[in-house]
């Protein structure tokens, strides 16, 4: 599984949360839907260049960087972005997919306003960065920038905790926010007050024989659900015969299924999964249960009963 990317601690994210809301305000998009990315941006006078981020024009500022003194956060795979601090321009690959434009930008910008991130001369923001990834702390703090901006700090949860928690509540708030399904889910989780978590998983691979598996992109946690289930086990891989696996949808979506998980003390708990698929990946949501006849047990083996 990839390694968690938005983890800061209780002191940067005060920190972080101040710079957003100042962001928002100076905007004047505090309450306005979707998230005016493009306006937050202007308003902070971060210019936007799409331009295709070839190795000779990133040599280019690679050298400019150099000279002024200052060090290089260097990418790891496909370039998605780049942020020049002292021009105050962020360029972005006019390849990136669309979804994830607005938290491109807001990432961006948070390299840009974070004014203790001003040693470095060059910020390269790739594929791994925005999955995300890597684990830098100016990397981490700059996506959790991103994701109090674009969510509008506590306005998302506040206007989630309106509606019956289920999957489909952050696919019809992901277009009211201007955000990836990926970035919504992701937030309707770590925000949440619940004991619940979303298990990404990649495309299916063919396998001889039990047809098909899936790997584990990532497990993303509420602050709840950890404190109740520390250090659970999650697999690295599910098939169709795992407990995980039966819920991945044949289509787009599969209803809620019961789910059992035991606990740090050895107790049983009731929870619901659910899932969505996109091209990209499935995402499983486990949140507490109701009362439902056929059970699965998701124990750290995680076997089907």
């Amino acid at each position: 599984m990839r390694p968690d990317d938005s983890t800061v601690s209780r002191e940067q994210s005060i920190e972080i949360r101040l710079a957003a809301t100042k962001m928002l305000q100076d905007a004047g998009a505090l309450g306005t839907y979707p998230t005016p990315v493009d306006e937050i941006m202007r308003a902070a006078k971060i210019e936007i260049v799409p331009i295709a981020l070839d190795e000779s024009y990133l040599a280019k500022l690679r050298r400019r960087a150099e000279q002024t003194g200052k060090a290089l956060l260097s990418a790891l795979s496909k370039l998605w972005g780049v942020f020049d601090p002292k021009a105050r321009i962020a360029f972005i690959d006019p390849e990136t997919p669309k979804e994830k434009v607005p938290f491109l930008k807001l990432h961006e910008g948070g390299h840009a306003v974070l004014p203790w991130q001003s040693i470095f001369g060059l910020f390269e923001d790739c594929r791994k960065t925005l999955d995300p990834e890597i684990k830098a702390q100016f990397e981490r703090e700059a996506n959790v920038f991103a994701s109090d901006v674009l969510f509008q700090l506590d306005g998302f949860a506040l206007e989630a905790a309106d509606h019956k928690f289920g999957i489909t509540v952050p696919l019809r708030l992901a277009k009211r926010y201007g955000a990836s399904v990926y970035a919504t889910v992701r937030r309707y989780v770590t925000s949440s007050d619940r004991t619940c978590a979303v298990v990404v998983l990649n495309p299916p691979e063919l396998a001889e024989v039990v047809g098909y598996f899936c790997t584990i992109r990532r497990a993303i946690t509420s602050p709840a659900f950890d404190r109740k289930f520390p250090g659970l086990a999650w697999p690295t891989t599910v098939t169709p015969d795992d407990a995980l696996g039966k819920i991945i949808p044949v289509n787009r979506m599969t209803g809620p299924r019961p789910l059992r998980i035991v606990d740090a003390n050895g107790d049983t708990q009731e929870f619901v999964a659910e899932a969505f698929k996109t091209p990209h990946q499935t995402f499983i949501l486990i949140h507490a249960a109701e009362k439902i006849r056929r059970r699965v047990l998701l124990a750290t083996e995680f076997e089907a009963v």
